[in-house]
């Protein structure tokens, strides 16, 4: 499906200085965080041009249940099919372009546009269409939905509007193998909370990548789980992140620091956190005992909806009293210290004096995904 490609108005001599090693290089400019118009190439080339995560297979799992999802200046609906196998389609309906569904997520007992009541079965077909039997040429096989090429990699659904995105797995790649200890796809949601963070996606990207902020910023998860700890990973895919080590007599990242109604994801290390970002608007958190999935849908410039939530094994959910609220609430805490401190970064950054910074020794993670936006800011520029 053909996306406008508005101009991008940056300067290839400003994002060359961030694609140079960590040691010599300097942050993307202001205008990446603050300029309509780079926000709207965004959308139409890093949104609508490659794969991003729509969330959890979970939400998808069964007929009937759905995902709204707003990306690329496209609403795209996932759907279970009738074998409850995720679908995915443009939000449109095809008498008159009526969006079909307006809610960001439920169940389903038929798609069908609220203005006209065209009807369209889960795999997109058109199923019902009023007043059309009299119509010369009208052929229902002609107005099924629009698809959109969708891909499950270790549990995440994966969106390609173009159609064009290399293979989803190139796009995961060396990453894989980490997640899959974690077996995601046979994990459910026990919580979900929206955020609307007044501050550009890059910008919360970026906080994510590093935490050399945690000391002032998140004093009780630094008692967790000290800053310096950890190791980078690197390999083949549009990814960054690498690993934090749980402090001595701490079992998870939670309110206590304690496990809870043996809440263990079996098999994996019991001592180590996994943080990565995936290219471009997904945070996935790989705990002892739970996952935490971020996805970062920018809204403007300076404001992006952050839709975070909690994955644990079923078996856990299922224990008389199960009760998330002590990783919810301190991820919660957490979050909405992250906001507030990329929200003071959105503001500076509106200053006519403002110019990019350089990166410290512990900023790796923030640079590496710093370069796969430049890296595409310059085929444009160049």
């Amino acid at each position: 499906m053909a996306v406008a490609n508005p101009s991008l108005p940056l300067y290839a001599a400003e994002i060359e200085r961030t694609m140079l090693p960590l040691e010599r290089a300097t942050q993307l400019p202001g205008p990446a965080f603050t300029d309509p118009s780079v926000l709207a190439w965004e959308h139409a080339n890093l949104f609508a041009r490659g794969w991003v995560c729509a969330g959890h297979i979970e939400q998808v799992s069964n007929r009937g249940r759905f995902v709204r999802i707003e990306a690329g200046g496209e609403s795209v609906i996932v759907v279970g099919d009738d074998d409850g196998l995720p679908r995915a389609f443009l939000n449109t309906c095809r008498h008159r372009g009526a969006r079909l569904v307006d809610e960001p997520e439920g169940q389903l007992r038929r798609l069908q546009c609220p203005y006209h009541a065209w009807a369209y079965g889960f795999d997109g077909s058109l199923k019902s269409a009023p007043f059309t039997d009299g119509l010369a040429d009208f052929d229902p096989g002609c107005f099924a939905l629009h698809e959109v090429r969708l891909a499950v990699v270790e549990g995440l659904v994966l969106l390609d509007l173009s159609g064009e995105a290399p293979a989803p797995q190139d796009h995961i790649g060396d990453l894989a193998p980490h997640m899959a200890a974690y077996r995601l796809p046979e994990l459910r949601r026990g919580a979900r909370i929206v955020y609307d963070v007044h501050a550009n996606w890059k910008a919360i990207a970026e906080n994510y990548s590093e935490c050399l902020h945690c000391p002032g910023v998140h004093p009780e998860l630094n008692r967790l789980s000290h800053y310096l700890t950890g190791e980078t990973y690197e390999g083949a895919g549009l990814w960054c992140g690498g690993s934090m080590t749980l402090a001595d007599g701490v079992e998870t990242m939670s309110t206590d620091g304690a496990t809870h109604a043996r809440r263990a994801i079996a098999g994996v290390d019991e001592r180590v956190i996994l943080y990565f970002l995936i290219f471009p608007n997904t945070l996935v958190s790989l705990h002892p005992d739970y996952v935490m999935l971020h996805t970062l849908w920018p809204k403007a410039p300076d404001r992006t909806e952050v839709v975070c939530e909690w994955f644990f094994e079923p078996e856990t959910m299922a224990e008389p009293g199960f009760d998330p609220s002590d990783a919810v609430e301190f991820w919660d805490q957490v979050n909405r210290e992250d906001w507030h401190v990329c929200q003071l970064t959105q503001q500076g950054m509106r200053s006519a004096r403002f110019t990019p910074g350089r990166y410290t020794t512990q900023e790796g993670d923030v640079h590496a995904f710093d370069q796969m936006v430049a890296s595409r800011y310059l085929e444009a520029l160049r």
